[in-house]
């Protein structure tokens, strides 16, 4: 199997970066080894710089020293006369009877170095010598005996790392001059000025400038690895940006192969000229039913039915330029079946053909549903309608119905005119239910809110919750285990959560974490000025959090405007949250939103803690109303129903108040507070609703 480019490639671009690393070492360990050798030499110079400024001290402090002929000083215990020193006056005794002894310069220097070497452990050592020395002290060692002869072919200066003492040294030496003051003591030996007498070395410690010189090395190394690995880092990310670019290079090269030959949907290249297939992928070969050499032996003009060759042919005598076109055109497969499909196109050079490169995506199934959805939408229509008629009609119904039950009651069980009034009320009740499946077809029933566990209705739903989302998204639920009864609509409450649960997972195509949470939360007075209804207190937080592609503050602001997406055509109706939002002020709770771009969205919904336990609602609920006198005080705005709802409250030994709107309920309520023992409201009425009325 030939290399693919790509790895071709990648093993010639590992080459070059290892090549360079290499190369980048072997600087590093050059400029490495070069600067720790000049490390060395530096510190020896240094020493030896030291050697010389002590010889120029030596020869400056001789120097003074024969200039005045030595110096007297007083004979003691450990300064006795110079055996050595053969001159008038060595040794002389003052007036007042005290012993001097000379000293000369040769000996007072060397009395000097004695004395540094006895406070130091790594003395400077200054040594006088000659070959035709006097005093045994001034012998030289085997070095100096060699620097003594160099001096005599003519050498200025000798010097060499040795070890004294197993101690490192820097010894340098440098001849001794005769000059006219040295014939004083010397001339005896046949010296004349300008000779070589001899020679001083001065013999310096090196383990300080070693001790020096490893520092320097240590900061050397690190700085030289430092430098090599930023250096080395560079050339990978270098060779990075170059792989990034070669490999742009390579895609572009290979885009064809790669949107071509992997291609699920069938794409195909033919001539603008002849219409002649150029070549065709697998994916129009496996869709199509034809072989490959079957489709380069055919026309595009084949797969088309041919009452639509015609407008083909149009179209493509169309394309002048390499502009993108697209449509939906009807294709017929090998097996004579017809598919819809969607046609992409751009013109491209094709080995030196104008050619029209295409891409066609089998669209047959996705018209199906839009076929399917327009009629969902217009059953969604019909719905409206059909709720609209029923409540309308129920009105009448309940009418009918209430005012044949009162008929029924009038007549006596023998009276003929009965069994008509039970006809009326079996087929009414027959309406009724008609009336009832309207209703329920069209989700219009009347809200039922009752106390319940929030953390039961989530827990029940979790199931369906998981079959809305896609695998590739996790749901996780992170409930509180305190008390979350709260007065709601269940059903309403489920319709919320698939409401979110759908609206996070389209904004995680990808996948992510879809987290539905509760918690008890306290609100203050602030957070409920805010949003300008309910009362502060305990409520329970639910929140849905999904880790999608979030939102700006623009659309933020927006989401719950009905009719307002950000979905592409034909994939939301922008009535999903609008409709979380309805749910939540229906519940007198709040929702508010947390989202940025590229940080999820969290929606956060709190409906107000209820007192009652949720087990004990069912009893309540239960429970007979008493009496038959009370006052009732009843409001509807239909005339028939306001006048049964009177009449049989009256049957049965009420006192009824009545009143044609929330407005008149809200006045004679006033009137009538302490007589009034229940409220009947209509939820739907002019001027003031009765859920505003109560």
């Amino acid at each position: 199997m030939a290399e693919s480019p790509k790895k071709r490639w990648t093993l010639r671009t590992k080459k070059y970066i290892l090549l360079l690393i290499l190369g980048w070492s072997v600087l590093m360990f050059v400029s490495l080894s070069w600067n720790w050798q000049v490390t060395h030499d530096n510190n020896i110079e240094k020493a030896r710089l030291i050697a010389r400024s002590f010889y120029d001290l030596t020869i400056e402090f001789r120097r003074w020293g024969t200039l005045h002929g030595g110096v007297y000083v007083p004979i003691t215990d450990t300064l006795q006369p110079n055996p050595y020193l053969t001159v008038a006056e060595r040794d002389i005794t003052t007036t007042t009877g005290r012993k001097l002894t000379l000293v000369n310069p040769a000996w007072m220097t060397r009395q000097v170095f004695e004395l540094i070497s006895k406070r130091s452990a790594l003395p400077i050592i200054s040594h006088l010598t000659s070959l035709n020395y006097v005093n045994p002290v001034n012998r030289p060692d085997a070095w100096e005996e060699t620097a003594l002869k160099e001096f005599e072919r003519g050498v200025k200066e000798l010097s060499s790392e040795t070890t004294l003492s197993d101690e490192p040294y820097m010894r340098i030496m440098r001849p001794f001059m005769t000059e006219e003051a040295c014939l004083k003591c010397h001339g005896h030996q046949g010296y004349k000025v300008g000779d070589i007498r001899g020679g001083i070395s001065i013999s310096v410690p090196l383990r300080p400038h070693f001790e020096a010189e490893a520092k320097e090395q240590k900061t050397l190394l690190m700085s030289h690895t430092l430098l090599w690995l930023i250096g080395t880092g560079g050339i990978m990310l270098f060779s990075r940006n170059i792989q990034r670019h070669q490999r742009h290079i390579v895609e572009s090269e290979e885009k064809y192969r790669i949107l071509f030959e992997s291609n699920p949907h069938p794409m195909w290249v033919y001539d603008i000229e002849t219409y002649r297939f150029l070549t065709v992928n697998d994916a129009a070969v496996n869709h199509y039913g034809y072989t490959r050499d079957e489709f380069l032996s055919m026309t595009i003009k084949d797969i088309r039915p041919a009452e639509d060759v015609s407008p083909l042919m149009e179209n493509v005598s169309r394309v002048t330029t390499g502009m993108d076109k697209a449509g939906v055109w009807r294709h017929r497969k090998k097996d004579g079946s017809l598919i819809y499909v969607e046609i992409t196109s751009h013109t491209v050079d094709f080995g030196g053909r104008r050619a029209e490169i295409v891409l066609a995506n089998d669209v047959t199934d996705s018209l199906k549903l839009e076929d399917q959805l327009r009629h969902s939408q217009k059953m969604e229509a019909v719905g409206l309608l059909a709720g609209g008629v029923a409540h309308d009609f129920n009105n009448v119904l309940t009418a009918i119905i209430g005012y044949g039950n009162l008929l029924q009651m009038k007549l006596a069980p023998t009276d003929p005119l009965r069994a008509y009034a039970e006809s009326i009320l079996t087929t009414s009740q027959r309406a009724a239910q008609l009336t009832q499946s309207l209703l329920t077809f069209s989700r219009k029933q009347v809200v039922n809110p009752l106390p319940l566990e929030l953390n039961g209705i989530i827990m029940r739903v979790e199931k369906l919750l998981k079959r809305l989302i896609r695998e590739d998204i996790e749901l996780r639920t992170e409930l509180t285990h305190g008390n979350t009864t709260v007065l709601a609509d269940s059903i309403q409450v489920e319709q919320m959560l698939m409401n979110l649960v759908t609206n996070a997972r389209d904004a995680m195509p990808r996948g992510g974490t879809l987290t539905i949470s509760s918690v008890i939360t306290d609100l203050d007075a602030d957070f409920v000025t805010a949003y300008g209804y309910g009362q502060p207190g305990p409520y329970v937080r639910l929140t849905v959090a999904d880790t999608g592609a979030g939102m700006d503050e623009r659309t933020r602001e927006r989401i719950f405007d009905p009719f307002f997406t950000t979905k592409e055509m034909g994939k939301g109706t922008g009535l999903g949250l609008a409709t979380v939002y309805g749910i939540v002020k229906q519940h007198r709770g709040f929702i508010d939103v947390e989202s940025a771009p590229g940080a999820g969205t969290s929606f956060h919904i709190y409906f107000p803690l209820s007192r009652v336990d949720s087990t004990r609602s069912a009893a309540a609920r239960a429970r007979e109303l008493k009496g038959g006198s009370e006052t009732v005080l009843v409001a509807e705005d239909d005339e028939v129903i306001r006048n049964l709802t009177r009449s049989v409250l009256t049957e049965f030994g009420y006192q009824v108040i009545v009143a044609k709107d929330g407005e008149e309920a809200v006045s004679l309520f006033g009137e009538n507070r302490d007589r009034t023992d229940l409220l009947l409201l209509d939820v739907i009425m002019p001027r003031k609703n009765g859920r505003d009325a109560y």
